[in-house]
């Protein structure tokens, strides 16, 4: 009886295991059945990259200019018991002077052709306009009459080319330089004798026009001479110490 009940035991366990292997075979592919994977999101990294910008370009210390004032002191000034804010704090006086433009002036001589030459007594007319002259007098156009090997205030008649009646040519020496020039009888001689200058002192809203060598200009109640300009500089000399400013354009 025991034999039997195990023998059925045994046949029900052969019955049994197959329908169980089918069932844990439909439970594995059911597991391991292939799905359509989700689309990838990428991490917002927004924020770091915006950092990593900003300490590869991190801000410049500013320990000066305007608005700063630790490193660059302000000035103040009473007007009528009120404190106002000086704009130009530190740039005052002579450097604080700037050059708006320059100017050439010219030397000119040219001979006076409607002037007929005297056969007993050759002399030559020319017209000299020296602009760079220090006396203003001496600036405006004038009337220098020279013979032959003579001379005026202004130049030396060395030679004259061609028909003494009928000159083509001039040969003179400026007595301010010693410099030997040649004027035609038919065009004017030029050179460049000097220049003027425009200079702007915005501290004192003054604008001073067309200076020259020997002008004298006043600044913050101090009286300055120039003493030399140039293409692209003006010197000035304080008329106390003697001090000189150089201006650059």
């Amino acid at each position: 009886m025991i034999l039997g009940a195990v023998l059925l035991g045994l046949a029900g366990a052969g019955l049994y295991l197959p329908i169980a292997v089918s069932g844990i075979r439909t439970q594995l592919e059911e597991s391991i059945r292939p799905t359509k994977p989700k689309e990838f999101q990428p991490k917002d990294l927004k924020n770091q990259l915006g950092l990593i910008k900003r300490s590869s370009t991190p801000p410049k210390v500013r320990l000066a200019g305007p608005g700063h004032n630790t490193f660059n002191p302000v000035g103040w000034f009473d007007n009528n018991g009120t404190l106002i804010k000086d704009r130009f704090y530190g740039r005052k006086g002579p450097n604080a002077i700037q050059i708006v433009t320059t100017s050439p002036l010219y030397l000119k001589i040219a001979f006076n052709t409607k002037k007929e030459v005297d056969p007993g007594n050759p002399r030559y007319s020319f017209s000299v306009t020296r602009e760079a002259a220090e006396k203003r007098s001496e600036r405006r156009k004038m009337t220098r009459i020279a013979r032959a090997r003579g001379k005026n205030d202004i130049f030396i008649l060395k030679e004259v080319k061609g028909d003494p009646l009928r000159p083509t040519e001039f040969l003179l020496e400026l007595l301010a330089s010693n410099k030997t020039i040649t004027v035609s009888a038919l065009e004017e001689y030029t050179e460049v004798a000097g220049y003027s200058a425009t200079l702007d002192y915005a501290a004192g809203k003054r604008k001073f026009s067309s200076q020259m060598k020997g002008d004298k200009i006043s600044v913050e109640k101090r009286n300055y001479e120039i003493v030399f300009v140039s293409e692209s500089e003006v010197v000035l000399a304080d008329e106390k110490t003697s001090k000189h400013t150089t201006i650059t354009k």
